[in-house]
This record gives C-alpha cells, sequence and structure tokens, in this order.
C-alpha cells in the first residue's frame, strides 16, 4: 500500500519519491563504496544490496515485502545533462 508521508519541508512524497530522494542524496558514498552494485531502499533506508537486480529482488521478496514496500536502484554515475546558453536551430 502506497501512502504519502510528509518530508521535511512538509511536501507529500509517496514511498518511491522518497526512497529516490534518498538515493540520490546517499548516491555518492554509495558510489565510493560499492560501484556497480544494486541498492533496494525503502523510504528512506537502504535495505539490501546484491551484485545482481535479480538477486536484489529476491532477498527482498523473501524478507516478506512487497514488490510496492522497496525501490531498486543501480549503484552508477548518474548523468547530468547541463545546457549553457541559448540553443539554435537553423
Amino acid at each position: 500500500m502506497n501512502q504519502a508521508v510528509s518530508d521535511a519541508t512538509g511536501r507529500s512524497q509517496v514511498p518511491a519519491e522518497q526512497s529516490l530522494r534518498a538515493f540520490e542524496r546517499d548516491l555518492p558514498v554509495l558510489f565510493q563504496q560499492r560501484p556497480g552494485e544494486w541498492v533496494a531502499y525503502r523510504g528512506e533506508q537502504p535495505i539490501a544490496f546484491a551484485a545482481a537486480k535479480h538477486q536484489l529482488y529476491q532477498q527482498c521478496l523473501d524478507r516478506g515485502l512487497a514488490r510496492d514496500q522497496f525501490v531498486v536502484f543501480c549503484i552508477e554515475a548518474q548523468e547530468t545533462e547541463i545546457t549553457l546558453g541559448p540553443v539554435v536551430l537553423d
């Protein structure tokens, strides 16, 4: 069951959004410690790590978690697109 929770600013977030924000926050440290691995988040907390995505899903399901109770991310550098100045198309 996905229920909205409030963040520190009082804005409502669904658990997947909360997990994404936590992953983005933790990514610099995770990338240093576990590059290329997979991590599962439940809310703001990482709950499991694995070398392969399917192994991580199985770990979480074996713990009795429903699919909508965790979110899986790959620990890799995130690409950032930056545009400087106006874009001119002919």
